[in-house]
């Protein structure tokens, strides 16, 4: 639709409802924001420009050269969102805007604060399925060490969700382990639009990657806690990832039953 207006612009950026996915490597966030984008009330974009300005803009918050320095907290508040609108502006006029990028977990709880009316959907998986695919697709078997230290490949996405879990943006973040998404699609995907405030839509699962363990017949959502991410322990041993503990935390989990 053709916008002929600044008040017609302004409608749509006060209409327009933004959700960030984000992912662990290997697990599946690509596959996920494909289901999606078959629904045509989705604008889906994976790898936008839309994280690398965000984020550009929001450092230069606290660059005493940048000229966003000198900007009040209400102006650059309206500079970041004005940044998605702009990244996203050809969306049609009654669009669901979903943007896919991993580096958007480090963002959330601001994202959260910008964006009241916004969901995150972060895709997990067992660590060692993700050490194992690693290796399989680059031939470097890394130790778990290095996997998961407090900036491995691994070990980052997960302090940051431990994060994510404990913070006021919990009850607005949903955990999708990545087995479950290909061994239940259609109820995982009804689960997903139920969290998201949407009607649900008919998706076709034909080009999701065969199913890697057996469907689960435990209930759909389980809530589950963070432990702690920090010391040798850690680095050495690989404990079960934040999701799979018995502290309660705010945030929706759809998780297998191994991993």
């Amino acid at each position: 639709m053709q916008l002929k207006s600044n008040d017609q612009v302004l409608k749509v950026v006060s209409m327009t409802r933004y959700h960030f996915v984000a992912g662990f490597p290997t697990a599946g966030a690509r596959h996920f924001a494909g289901l999606l984008a078959q629904n045509p009330r989705f604008s889906v974009s994976s790898d936008s420009a839309a994280e690398q300005v965000f984020g550009l803009l929001d450092a230069g918050r606290e660059a005493p050269d940048s000229p966003l320095s000198d900007l009040d907290g209400d102006t650059r508040a309206a500079l970041l969102r004005g940044s998605l609108d702009a990244v996203h502006h050809a969306r049609p006029l009654d669009a669901v805007v979903i943007d896919n990028n991993p580096k958007w977990l480090g963002h959330m709880r601001r994202l959260s604060t910008l964006f009241p009316l916004s969901r995150f959907v972060v895709m997990v998986r067992d660590p060692a399925r993700i050490a194992a695919e690693i290796a399989e697709e680059t031939g470097d078997a890394r130790s778990p060490a290095s996997l998961m230290s407090k900036d491995g490949l691994i070990g980052a996405p997960m302090g940051q969700v431990q994060d994510l879990l404990g913070s006021a943006a919990a009850d607005r973040l949903l955990l999708l382990d990545y087995e479950r998404l290909l061994s239940d699609p259609e109820r995982v995907l009804g689960a997903v639009y139920s969290f998201l405030g949407e009607r649900v839509f008919a998706h076709n699962f034909r080009d999701l990657p065969a199913r890697t363990v057996a469907p689960s017949v435990k209930p759909l959502a389980r809530r589950f806690s963070m432990p702690s991410l920090s010391g040798a322990h850690h680095a050495q041993t690989a404990p079960q990832p934040v999701w799979r503990r018995s502290q309660s935390s705010a945030a929706l989990m759809l998780l297998s039953e191994t991993g």
